[in-house]
């Protein structure tokens, strides 16, 4: 029931009407039909009415459309994706997610994981890495997601009804393998920077220039590989991929070669230093302070000075000398059958510190002032009597003779060679070497002229003989066990050596060594005898020390024999000599450690050649030589 409130015109207080209610009461106090679709008072109410139904009308309708159309696109495109659709050149449209997934975990490997190429500078360089070995691969899933349809989604439901194109593959980083792979190509790759350097070189100033270095920036590659590999900027074949390489320089520039030359290097080899001590004194020229001076680099990139004071006393031993006194070393001899310690004395001379101390101050400086004042000090012998005491060499460990008919050169050779190697000391971890003990076979040395072994012929040249020595130690240091550092058996065989354990030695060529493999100290001791006409003299090298190794020594048999030929000579110097047959033979020898362990198993194959028959007279021929042996 509604109420209208009327205000009197005299201000009495208003009065309250009453308003049926019913249709077919009497109308209001105005009057006027009643109308019950009326409430707003205004006019307006019927037109809003109609619009509002009429939009929800609309609204209702493309619903049903929408609904009916989501419908027909389910029922044709259901849960399969986009005709179509390609990932990486893939087909995958129409499938099912699942299938797509199978299909492109079968086939993706083979397109997207072929080997990359990083290549440094015009592509001169390169270096192959393979994608997924590098951390590199796609995440199908995720690339399946991406493709229209597949899903319930009115979106991609829609977009799978209109079809679709190619999709780009979802790659997956694993920058930790991506970074380990590069460091990998970073080792080949990456060059040092050689710093610029200066020398010396028999008195010269001898300059590097400095070489700037290169190194892979494996940060900054990783980048560009993640955006070549479906990144940013991916394409198929993915191909060469530039590495990104960074500059170094080097800590020694051209600049600083140049000042240290200037500076110091010119005025050091400038001229001799003269070393003062005392009223002594001896000049050092630079040739030899060159091989002891050296310019290295400091954490400021500065080439700074060094003299090598051990280095320089060694080169300019032989200067040095007539500066104080020099000392002698301790050694072992044998005397009347017996080993006896020579005791060590000590020099005076120039302490190795107190030489590069002096020296080195004085080499940028000029005439009367380039002068080093030293004082002289105790030098102490490199072998001590104590050290030589504790040597051990106490007994006979091996020994071996050989005999040789007589000649006035063997007497003279072989005893001189003899004499040289007789009380050699060698110290544990030293070798013997009879070249370097005996020295050139030269009349100024001390050795003849006598027969030697030319290309499987006989003839007259210095140091004739000088193998007999050479054999005779060898087999006494092989029956020792010492070490075979270097022998060589005749071109021939002569039956008054041991077969197949022998030596020969020529100057330049062939030498005889062998090595102190033990922890004490050897001696080499030789007894000669010389041969007088009708009696052959004896050469015996006895090993001294303490018995170490146990030896085991054999030969096999002979094989594989070669016949000599028949040389016809009509020279002047021409030897006749008897032929004799060439053959193939191996020494062996076993050595036993102190605890039983074998150590040396060695198997020595040699191949002597026949001895020719010569003959002097017509019809000559010549053998080709191949060296001498003495």
């Amino acid at each position: 029931m509604g109420r209208t409130a009327t205000l009197a015109a005299d201000g009495a207080a208003p009065q309250v009407a009453q308003e049926s209610s019913d249709a077919d009461g009497p109308g209001d106090s105005t009057g006027g039909p009643h109308d019950d679709t009326s409430d707003t008072g205004d006019g307006s109410g019927d037109g809003t009415s109609r619009r509002g139904r009429v939009v929800l009308i609309a609204l209702a309708a493309v619903v049903v459309v929408l609904g009916i159309a989501y419908g027909v696109a389910f029922a044709v495109a259901g849960d399969s994706l986009a005709r179509g659709a390609t990932v990486a050149g893939i087909e995958v449209g129409g499938m099912t997610p699942e299938e797509a997934e199978a299909t492109l975990t079968e086939q993706l490997p083979g397109v997207v994981d072929q080997p990359i190429h990083l290549t440094v500078g015009e592509g001169e360089t390169t270096y192959e890495i393979v994608p997924s070995a590098a951390g590199l691969t796609v995440d199908v899933p995720a690339t399946v997601a991406e493709i229209p349809g597949g899903s319930a989604n009115p979106l991609s439901l829609f977009q799978a009804l209109l079809g679709a194109g190619e999709t780009d593959p979802v790659a997956s980083v694993d920058r930790t393998a991506l970074e380990a792979a590069l460091a990998e190509v970073a080792a080949q790759a990456d060059t040092e920077p050689v710093n610029g350097a200066v020398a010396f070189d028999g008195g010269q100033v001898v300059t590097s220039e400095p070489q700037v270095g290169q190194g892979v920036n494996i940060e900054a590659t990783s980048e560009q590989l993640e955006a070549a590999f479906f990144g940013d900027r991916s394409t198929l074949p993915i191909g060469d991929i530039p590495l990104v390489i960074d500059e170094i320089q080097p800590a020694i520039s051209a600049e600083e070669v140049q000042r240290a030359v200037t500076e110091f290097a010119e005025p050091a080899m400038a001229a001799p230093v003269t070393v003062v001590a005392g009223e002594q004194s001896v000049e050092l020229p630079p040739e030899l302070i060159g091989q002891a001076l050296t310019l290295t680099p400091d954490d400021a990139g500065t080439l700074q000075p060094a003299l090598d004071g051990a280095a320089l006393a060694e080169v300019a031993r032989d200067l040095l000398a007539e500066v104080g006194q020099e000392g002698r070393d301790a050694t072992v001899t044998i005397e009347n059958g017996a080993p006896v310690v020579v005791p060590a004395e000590m020099g005076q001379g120039i302490a190795p510190d107190a030489l590069s101390a002096a020296v080195l101050p004085v080499l940028t400086e000029q005439g009367d002032a380039r002068q080093a004042a030293v004082e002289l000090a105790e030098v102490d012998p490199e072998l001590t009597t104590e050290a030589a005491e504790q040597l051990g060499v106490t007994e006979v460990v091996a020994e071996f003779t050989t005999r040789f008919p007589h000649a006035d050169y063997r007497n003279v050779n072989i005893g001189t060679a003899a004499e040289r190697i007789d009380n050699t000391l060698i110290l544990p971890g030293d070798e013997f070497s009879l070249n370097g003990i005996v020295g050139e076979r030269t009349e100024a040395n001390g050795f003849t002229s006598g027969t030697i072994i030319n290309g499987g012929r006989l003839e007259e040249s210095l140091g004739g003989g000088v193998s007999q020595v050479a054999t005779t130690t060898f087999h006494a240091a092989f029956l020792a066990g010492l070490d075979d550092i270097e022998h060589w058996p005749h071109s021939i065989y002569f039956d008054r050596y041991p077969i197949g354990q022998e030596a020969t030695v020529a100057w330049g060529s062939k030498d005889m060594r062998f090595g102190n493999d033990t922890p004490y100290g050897v001696v080499v001791d030789t007894s000669f005898t010389a041969s007088t006409p009708g009696n052959q003299g004896t050469l015996t090298v006895r090993i001294w020390s303490t018995e170490h190794y146990r030896v085991e020594t054999s030969v096999s048999e002979r094989s594989n024999y070669t016949s000599p030929q028949t040389i016809y000579d009509t020279s002047d110097n021409c030897q006749a000599q008897g032929g004799s047959q060439g053959f193939d033979i191996t020494s062996y020898r076993q050595v036993w450690a102190p605890d039983g362990t074998l150590v040396k198993d060695e198997a020595d194959p040699w191949t002597y050649n026949p001895n020719h028959r010569v003959i002097c007279g017509s019809d000559p021929g010549q053998g080709n030589g191949n060296g001498n042996d003495d």
